[in-house]
């Protein structure tokens, strides 16, 4: 008896072992593929994806203008990504270096992010990528969150699935000398359900 068990187990050790071994040799991380992010089968079905906005106001010293949020998740890409966007940043150009933060930027982590919610506060500094976009020319400051082990924005993304979660944004500019421009966005309950649906793929816990 204690053979045919041993027997049925070690078949289903190796049944297990072949049906991982396809994501996993893709570089699909062990806790996608137990989570649901990542499918088993090829063709399979991913974790949907979505993004969602936030609307906030943006500071550069006395100058202060509406600003947005918008948090996005890509289970089978970038994963999750939050990107603000500040209008007619033109303006703000002779105060601000935007010109030095286009493209890949720098890999100085230039980003500050503060998110704090019932009585919890969660920080990090992270590089940024900016763009210019947007018909009333404004400006997108991209920060991505990380494929292979923890994600940083994971429990930032966590956290403003909660009503009354505030973000705050510093963006230092990489030239020397310069203001650094600072947005604040608070997470409204109709917010909070918007951003739970669209993050969700992105939210299960790491293996």
């Amino acid at each position: 008896m204690r053979l045919r068990i041993g027997v049925a187990l070690a078949v289903v050790g190796i049944a297990a072992v072949a049906l991982l071994a396809g994501p996993l040799s893709r570089g699909d991380r062990l806790s996608d593929i137990l989570t649901g992010r990542t499918p088993l089968l090829a063709g399979g079905t991913r974790a949907p994806g979505g993004g969602a906005n936030l609307t906030g106001t943006a500071d550069l010293e006395t100058d202060q203008r509406p600003a947005t949020l918008y948090l996005a998740c890509d289970p089978g890409g970038t994963g999750l990504s939050a990107a603000l966007t500040v209008p007619r940043f033109a303006e703000l150009a002779p105060r601000f270096d935007f010109a030095g933060l286009e493209g890949s930027g720098s890999a100085t982590p230039l980003t500050g992010i503060l998110v704090s919610s019932a009585g919890s506060v969660r920080s990090m500094r992270m590089p940024v990528q900016g763009a210019a976009t947007g018909a009333d020319s404004g400006f997108t400051l991209t920060v991505t969150g990380a494929r292979r082990g923890e994600d940083p924005l994971r429990g930032l993304a966590v956290a403003l699935t909660q009503p009354g979660t505030k973000l705050t944004w510093t963006q230092a500019s990489p030239r020397s000398g310069d203001p650094a421009l600072t947005a604040v966005f608070t997470v409204a309950e109709s917010d909070a359900a918007a951003l739970k649906g669209a993050l969700t793929g992105c939210l299960a816990a790491p293996f």
